[in-house]
């Protein structure tokens, strides 16, 4: 790998990351439908535009008939990522699969069914991942530091950044990528190169960009603004503990401290479709 120098990112990023890799014993039938509660660490939530996911110790569970079923193999899924139909994970191998620890990049052209090694494999063990088109920009935890790549996972080079708490990729413009810190929003426009300032919103930890806007949260509040340029409103809607976000399409999926919530009109309104 080619190291560029790098910076340390911000500790209170890598704790939450870090926070999902204690081992639990599962408790439940995962071969059928479950209930939120019983699923052991989720990690993060995730919508394809059509279905709503959540990464888990577990695997990768789809909502369904109002529960939660395992699709595909059982395995510690910490980054998940879409992108044009095709899924990518990285964590940790499950018991029934013949792959290294850390399973460095996954990809599923099944909707994740079925899953096959891509890259960094036995290497990395991304907590964050994103991939849009050919470039892919994730938190290596078990690095300690972030990883890029700008030709579909081959080649893979540090990225020196700020400190931050998330990070997101322009959907439309991928080598345009979203910095929280806590304080606002950092932009890089050449992929992790360089980063400036572009919004000022005290306690912003998570932001997620959408094709039609973006979204930034702060503890119990979800901001929305249809560019950079704009100013962001502030939703209705309260949160508790806000700890992920993902949006695509029409949804809009929001995980808290009280269950996982969802939005069918990107973002306007939510509900409160499943309890922790």
């Amino acid at each position: 790998m080619k190291s560029k120098s790098l910076q340390i990112i911000a500790l209170s990023l890598i704790a939450l990351l870090m926070s999902g890799c204690t081992q639990n014993t599962q408790t439940d039938d995962t071969s059928g439908l479950v209930e939120l509660s019983d699923l052991s660490h989720i990690h993060s939530v995730a919508t394809d535009g059509q279905d709503v996911y959540a990464a888990s110790h577990h695997g990768l569970y789809v909502l369904q008939e109002n529960k939660w079923k395992l699709r595909g193999d059982d395995f510690d899924i910490m980054g998940l990522s879409f992108n044009n139909e095709v899924f990518y994970a990285s964590g940790h191998p499950g018991p029934l699969q013949n792959l290294p620890d850390p399973v460095g990049v996954l990809t599923s052209q099944d909707g994740g069914n079925t899953w096959s090694p891509l890259s960094l494999t036995g290497e990395v063990d991304f907590h964050l991942l994103e991939v849009v088109d050919e470039n892919f920009i994730g938190v290596a935890a078990s690095h300690n530091s972030v990883f890029s790549s700008t030709d579909g996972g081959n080649k893979w080079n540090t990225v020196s950044t700020p400190n931050f708490t998330d990070l997101s990729v322009n959907p439309q413009n991928s080598t345009a990528v979203l910095l929280a810190d806590g304080n606002g929003l950092m932009l890089s426009e050449d992929f992790g190169i360089s980063f400036k300032s572009v919004l000022s919103l005290d306690g912003v930890t998570k932001v997620e960009w959408h094709q039609d806007g973006i979204f930034a949260a702060t503890k119990n509040n979800l901001y929305r603004g249809a560019d950079l340029q704009g100013t962001f409103a502030k939703m209705e809607y309260k949160f508790d503990e806000i700890s992920d976000i993902h949006a695509e399409g029409d949804l809009v999926v929001v995980m808290d401290a009280i269950g996982i919530h969802l939005s069918s009109d990107k973002g306007l309104t939510f509900d409160l479709i499943d309890r922790l």
